[in-house]
């Protein structure tokens, strides 16, 4: 299942501090990877062994799989290393779409009908996780559930800003009513590999934020 050259996203179960590597080498029941970067200082980070680590990655099947696991070890072979503990392919939970974690975020969105790029709608997003959105909807629209869109979101990601372009399908449809706001929400269909890396990165930190802040 994990492979030589896969991202892993890694997150402490003391603190909640969220790193990314890359797995460099792996047995039936180890992994070694490269040091990880910590998503909060931007800086490689030198963990100790015993420290306890929930893992995830995307499988070649595009689905999202997590882990349980702890450094073993450190060492130096062609580059400094980290031994992880890994339970084995058997042991792997795949991470459900509506397990993703949904962070409120407000975000520039602009979401269209296949082939209908006259009917389409710009707005901001109420929440995001690595499955899906809420949009706001402030205005009537003709969007129906079940509807194939074309979501584009505008991401800061490591100080830049990434416009990311996903596949979905409406799940929900609530028309404003009055004054009251209405909402659409959309279940992304087979991100890619490296979409979902970036939303699962994206929204764990945005995680991590509100509860420094207290708002989680």
């Amino acid at each position: 299942m994990i492979k030589v050259g896969m991202p892993l996203n890694l997150e402490s179960e003391e603190d909640q501090i969220t790193y990314r590597c890359k797995v460099v080498d792996c047995t039936e029941h180890k992994l070694i990877i490269d040091y990880p970067f910590n998503e909060k200082t931007k800086k490689t980070a030198f963990l100790m062994k015993g420290t306890k680590l929930n893992a995830m990655f995307v499988g070649e099947d595009k689905a999202v799989y997590g882990f349980s696991t702890e450094v073993k070890d450190r060492a130096i072979k062609d580059i400094p290393v980290i031994e992880l503990d890994y339970p084995g392919d058997d042991s792997l939970e795949a991470v459900q779409r509506r397990n993703f974690f949904r962070v409120p975020v407000t975000l520039t969105v602009v979401m269209e009908k296949y082939g209908e790029a006259k009917n389409s709608l710009q707005s901001f997003t109420r929440d995001l996780s690595a499955g899906g959105v809420c949009i706001n909807l402030s205005e009537r629209s003709d969007f129906k559930v079940n509807e194939e869109v074309k979501v584009s979101l505008l991401l800061k990601h490591e100080e830049e800003e990434v416009t990311l372009e996903l596949q979905g399908k409406l799940v929900r449809v609530e028309q404003p009513i009055n004054e009251q706001q209405g909402q659409l929400s959309v279940e992304f269909l087979s991100p890619n590999i490296k979409a979902k890396q970036l939303l699962m990165r994206y929204t764990l930190k945005r995680q991590l934020e509100l509860r420094r802040k207290g708002l989680l």
